[in-house]
């Protein structure tokens, strides 16, 4: 610019897709979604017991295998009817992160935690937002999340179970978080226990991007060991928990290293199981020296843990 001021740069847009499904039908859509690369997905109630689900990604453009990846999904899940309104709509920055201010308040998990937008510590919107209520507050580790585009705020019933079944049982020793995606598994393992060694990795770069602005907004960072990779990053280290809140499928491709680095009474979390899918993890667990000692059902969802023998 000729005057020397500044150039502001353009709105950020992501590729999206909308669908409409039944709400009892919501978390199972939003979950294919996910695991067909959404970042994130919003819902909004329609007329009668119908939602409206729109999954963001991260890249300006949704590549055609995604798209066919989330149609034979739907499909194979008995979704087929969602089909019918599935489409594309690119999502606008701006737009997105407005509509999180929205619907986004602090809220309680179990009874030690309370996950907080990370707007809560902006000064400049602080006298704009509802107060946090001492009442909800009190005694509570607060937990900020930067919503970015949604790895995990801690809304999600697979999330919860994590963040309740560590009051059962406190991490202790060294923690590894598989897929930490938000990273609010590996901050709330932290707060519960500053004197454990916590570990956080996930393939997903952006996630870790993610995950490292959550852990500098709580003042973790530099405290949680944050990997770009998967368990082959941790071959050969051992631990007293892990943290799974991930799809059957990949806990059940897990289990291998799971138990070989467990170490003996040690316990992992896993979430992010459909029911119906229950019993594939069930039989696969033979031959491992894993077992099952708690186990919770919240809707579609089951969430397990399981200790070293």
């Amino acid at each position: 610019m000729k005057d020397g001021s500044p150039v502001e740069s353009p709105a950020k847009s992501w590729a999206a897709v909308v669908i409409e499904a039944h709400s009892d039908q919501e978390d199972l859509a939003s979950w294919l979604l996910m695991q067909c690369g959404a970042q994130g997905c919003e819902v909004d109630p329609l007329n009668g017991s119908l939602v409206r689900i729109k999954a963001t990604f991260d890249s300006p453009h949704l590549p055609d295998e995604t798209w066919e990846k989330i149609k034979s999904s739907l499909e194979e899940y008995g979704l087929a009817e969602s089909l019918k309104s599935l489409k594309r709509k690119d999502v606008v920055e701006e737009d997105w992160l407005a509509k999180w201010k929205e619907g986004f308040e602090p809220f309680r998990v179990g009874t030690k935690f309370l996950i907080c937008p990370s707007w809560y510590l902006d000064e400049s919107l602080i006298e704009t937002l509802p107060p946090i209520e001492s009442e909800l507050s009190e005694g509570r580790f607060k937990i900020y999340i930067d919503p970015g585009m949604a790895f995990g705020t801690g809304l999600h019933a697979t999330t919860q179970f994590c963040l309740r079944a560590m009051e059962s049982f406190p991490p202790k020793g060294k923690v590894l978080d598989v897929g930490t995606g938000s990273g609010i598994l590996a901050i709330a393992a932290l707060m519960l226990q500053p004197a454990s060694e916590i570990v956080a990795c996930d393939t997903d770069a952006v996630a870790c991007e993610y995950a490292q602005k959550d852990f500098e907004l709580n003042g973790v960072d530099g405290r949680i060991e944050l990997i770009e990779g998967s368990t082959e990053a941790v071959a050969g280290r051992r631990f007293d928990m892990l943290l799974s809140n991930l799809t059957c499928e990949d806990i059940v491709a897990l289990l291998p290293d799971y138990s070989a680095m467990l170490n003996p009474e040690g316990v992992v979390l896993c979430a992010g199981i459909l029911a119906e899918r229950l019993p594939l993890l069930e039989k696969s667990l033979v031959g491992h020296p894993l077992r099952i000692i708690q186990s919770e059902t919240v809707g579609q969802w089951v969430g397990l843990v399981l200790q070293k023998s």
